[in-house]
């Protein structure tokens, strides 16, 4: 059993063990606390197409998710939760890595849903300290926009990690977030073991509608190479929505830590959006350095890649700092509302940061997304994702991008 987690039962246990031998009223406290807690039904319906301009064949997948939590009632400022996690495919006509290998339909497009079951969250929660919420055990973490540490929850396994983690709120306007990490639960239903794994956040936000972030994340893995992951990451993010416009600007930079080495690389991101009537518009840009000599492409650790970068999903190397090229993109963006519809339309222009690889263009792509909302607890959304790759060349080096097509339809159903 995975380290932290293990702590966790023990606490349970030894929780329990103390009220078996306390008094009466203690004994009627949990027993109550147990009783009235709340619980959580999530079930997600999904089908996707995949088709890749290459030689594998069109992915196809229909799932069904479920995730059933509990959460107890307090018990002296201590409260539990726990939820599983199951993913069924109906149908697997597409392949998937885990384990180090591919496994499923090998001659069709990977999409990255293996089905099984897992313990997705289980965690304990003390809030006996004022305006502080202590959290140990397998949690979500999400911090500011996942652009460095998210859920991924796109995919539909998600990503959940072994951790403590301590929020605090006392100060005006300010809130830290402090964790320690030491194991990940990826999307494939694998995890990875780190030696440390350190976050600090803080998000200030002196003004209505305005807020910094201040963060440090130190990445140490249970490699000791050169070549290790190891590094350290640090940065700031604005965000801000004085009507009628929103806007967020941040700059992150990459530096060797632990036994990690060559690592000097950069992101920035920025975008601007405006209310007209009853359409948003926005125009933004994203720079994410790649490989410069000796020193190597940034690294947005675990973040929710997805979310950023186009809904076609080319660049998730930048997860694990493997974008060779780098990325530039320019995007516009265009979201209203109509008979109760969400419509949201993206345009992506891809460079890369270095033109001697081949032309320096990736491509475009064009997305597309509807949301419905049926009533309180059902939601349809539709997905459509069209990469369209520059087939120019030079210097002997193709594009490592292919055109890409996606299509998903979901039907989530949450209690």
């Amino acid at each position: 059993m995975d380290k932290l987690l293990r702590f966790v039962v023990v606490l349970v246990l030894v929780s329990m063990v103390w009220v078996s031998a306390a008094s009466a009223a203690v004994l009627e406290n949990f027993t109550t606390a147990i009783k009235s807690g709340t619980p959580d039904v999530d079930v997600l319906a999904s089908y996707e197409y995949k088709n890749r301009d290459d030689a594998t064949s069109p992915g196809k997948q229909f799932s069904l998710r479920t995730r059933i939590g509990y959460r107890t009632g307090s018990f002296y400022n201590f409260e539990a939760y726990a939820q599983f996690h199951n993913l069924t495919n109906l149908q697997e006509d597409f392949r998937f890595p885990q384990g180090g290998s591919f496994h499923g339909d090998l001659d069709r497009d990977l999409i990255a849903d293996p089905d099984g079951n897992r313990l997705y969250k289980a965690f304990l929660d003390y809030k006996g300290i004022s305006d502080t919420l202590i959290r140990v055990g397998r949690q979500e973490i999400i911090l500011d926009d996942a652009r460095l540490l998210g859920n991924i929850g796109w995919r539909l396994n998600g990503q959940s990690f072994d951790a403590v983690s301590i929020t605090n709120t006392s100060v005006q306007d300010l809130k830290i977030y402090a964790g320690y990490v030491n194991q990940v639960n990826d999307i494939f239903l694998t995890h990875s073991d780190l030696d440390h794994f350190y976050l600090v956040n803080a998000k200030y936000s002196p003004f209505e509608k305005h807020s910094l972030s201040g963060y440090v994340y130190l990445l140490d893995t249970e490699s000791n190479v050169d070549t290790a992951r190891d590094s350290a990451t640090y940065g700031f993010r604005f965000v801000g929505k004085p009507a009628p416009f929103d806007y967020y600007i941040d700059y992150t930079h990459q530096s060797d830590f632990a036994d990690g080495e060559d690592h000097d690389a950069d992101m920035f991101n920025a975008y601007l959006g405006m209310q007209v009537s009853k359409v948003n518009i926005g125009a933004g840009y994203s720079y994410i350095s790649g490989q410069d000599g000796s020193d190597r492409p940034f690294d947005t650790l675990f973040s929710t890649a997805h979310k950023f970068n186009g809904f076609a999903d080319l660049f998730l190397a930048t997860n694990g700092g493997g974008l060779l090229g780098g990325l530039e993109d320019y995007y516009v963006k265009a979201s209203t509302k109509v008979l109760g519809c969400k419509l949201i339309a993206v345009y992506h222009y891809f460079d890369t940061v270095d033109d001697d690889a081949f032309d320096g263009t990736y491509g475009d792509e064009v997305d597309l997304v509807l949301v419905k909302p049926i009533n309180k607890n059902l939601k349809l959304l539709i997905k459509y994702a069209n990469f369209m790759q520059d087939d120019d060349a030079s210097n002997g080096v193709a594009n490592p991008t292919v055109d890409t097509e996606i299509l998903t339809a979901r039907l989530q159903y949450k209690f």
